[in-house]
């Protein structure tokens, strides 16, 4: 009989362990559910991003290769190339992105990209 209290002593604890495992388990899989929630989102956003930039890239690259932007009036230049064009001409002139993005009305990654294309060394 000396040896029951003991048993039961154990099975307490063994008991206790299997329970405090099992909450453990529990905080960590929410834990697993919220990281994973933040990375879809994150995934999302950099879709959004990715699309907008290739988008803007290739407004770019059609007003860089569109002979009539260079060297005409700024009546010549199509309206959906102007801002690029007034921006392009702005960050030649010296002025800060946050500024340049400010004033013709695109976003910073817009503006840092022009400014980006435009100090890339030509071939």
């Amino acid at each position: 009989m000396t040896e029951s209290p003991l048993l039961l002593w154990l099975l307490a604890a063994a008991l206790l362990a299997t329970v405090a495992c099992g909450v453990w388990c529990m905080l960590l899989s929410n834990r697993i559910g919220r990281i994973q929630s933040q990375l879809n989102s994150t995934a999302k956003d950099l879709t959004t991003l990715k699309s907008g930039a290739i988008g803007m890239g290739q407004r770019i690259m059609a007003m860089e290769s569109s002979s009539s932007v260079r060297g005409t009036d700024a009546d010549d230049i199509p309206a959906s190339v102007r801002p690029y064009s007034e921006a392009t001409h702005l960050l030649e002139m010296g002025v800060s992105r946050e500024e340049v993005a400010s004033r013709c009305g695109l976003s910073r990654a817009e503006s840092s990209l022009l400014d980006a294309l435009r100090k890339k060394p030509t071939a």
